[in-house]
């Protein structure tokens, strides 16, 4: 199972086009990235190539298994699985900011398995 990390980069809001291995196929998806000042975290929207919305105003936050696969309850979409992952050991639990896409990393991978740290 390929798994990508998606191309963010820390401190705007953001919008990201991206195909993705997923499936056995491939996937092109369009993320918007905002920050939210008074929630104090980040969320993202999802667009397919056609432009339709299929996700909006999904908070980007990390998780602890199973329930770290941001995208596990829309899994009927078959859009893959994302897993929010700090890039290193004692980051706090979710991203600031300033460190999205460099502290913590959007990692993309199919919709048949979860993916395995380390492994």
């Amino acid at each position: 199972m390929p798994s990508v990390v998606v191309p963010i980069t820390s401190g705007t809001n953001q919008t990201v086009t991206c195909t993705l291995p997923v499936n056995g196929g491939n996937v092109t998806l369009t993320f918007s990235f905002t920050w939210n000042d008074v929630g104090d975290y980040w969320f993202m929207s999802i667009t397919d190539n056609n432009g339709n919305l299929l996700l909006d105003a999904i908070p980007v936050i990390t998780g602890q298994y199973p329930a770290a696969d941001i995208l596990r309850q829309y899994q009927y979409l078959n859009i893959g699985s994302a897993y929010l992952v700090p890039a290193s050991a004692g980051l706090p639990d979710n991203p600031s900011f300033d460190d999205l896409g460099s502290d913590y990393l959007l990692v993309w991978t199919d919709n048949e398995g979860y993916l395995s740290i380390g492994a």
